[in-house]
C-alpha cells in the first residue's frame, strides 16, 4: 500500500512538473511573439522613436540675405507620440525662436520629416505670434503611415515671418 501512495505521489509530481513547463513554455513562446511581430503589427514604439530629437542654436542658423533679419534661432525638436488602430503614428514637433526686432512678428513654421534622400515624408504647419525681443516656441502635430516611420532619417523646416504694424504704413528698409 505504501509503495503505490509514494508512486501515485511521484506520479502526480511529475504530472504537475509536466503541467509547469507547458505552461512556462507557452508564456515564453506569447514573449517572443509579441517582441518579434508586435512592432510589426504597430502594438508599441521602440524607445529609440519615442526620444525627443532636438536641435539646439550652435548647430543651426537661419541664413539669410536679408539685413537687420528679426529672428534669431533657439531650437527645435520632433518625437513620436502614438500608434493608432488603423496603423499611424503620431509625431509632435516644436520650434523655438526668438524676434530680435522692436515689432510684433506673426511667424509661420512648416516642420518636414526627411529620408535619407532628402525627400519630404510628412509635414505639419504650425503658426504664432511673438511680441518684440520675446522668444516663442511653436508647437504642432501630425501623423505618418506607420511603414513610413523606419525611413525617417532627420528633419527639414521652413519659417516665414510677418512684421505687424499698427499704422498701417510699412516704412521702407523694414
Amino acid at each position: 500500500m505504501e509503495i503505490i501512495e509514494r508512486e501515485n505521489k511521484e506520479f502526480k509530481n511529475k504530472k504537475m512538473k509536466i503541467l509547469y513547463y507547458k505552461i512556462l513554455f507557452v508564456f515564453i513562446c506569447l514573449g517572443v511573439i509579441i517582441y518579434f511581430i508586435g512592432p510589426k503589427l504597430g502594438w508599441f514604439l521602440t524607445p529609440s522613436y519615442t526620444t525627443l530629437r532636438t536641435t539646439k542654436t550652435p548647430e543651426a542658423n537661419i541664413e539669410t540675405d536679408i539685413p537687420n533679419y528679426p529672428l534669431e534661432f533657439i531650437s527645435d525638436g520632433y518625437k513620436f507620440t502614438r500608434i493608432t488602430e488603423v496603423k499611424s503614428v503620431y509625431w509632435a514637433w516644436q520650434f523655438t525662436v526668438l524676434n530680435k526686432s522692436e515689432k510684433k512678428c506673426k511667424i509661420t513654421v512648416t516642420f518636414e520629416l526627411i529620408d535619407d534622400d532628402g525627400s519630404t515624408i510628412s509635414s505639419s504647419v504650425g503658426y504664432g505670434e511673438a511680441a518684440a525681443g520675446s522668444t516663442i516656441t511653436i508647437k504642432s502635430e501630425s501623423s505618418i503611415p506607420i511603414s513610413d516611420l523606419r525611413r525617417v532619417s532627420g528633419r527639414a523646416w521652413k519659417i516665414v515671418y510677418e512684421k505687424s504694424y499698427s499704422s498701417g504704413f510699412i516704412p521702407e528698409g523694414s
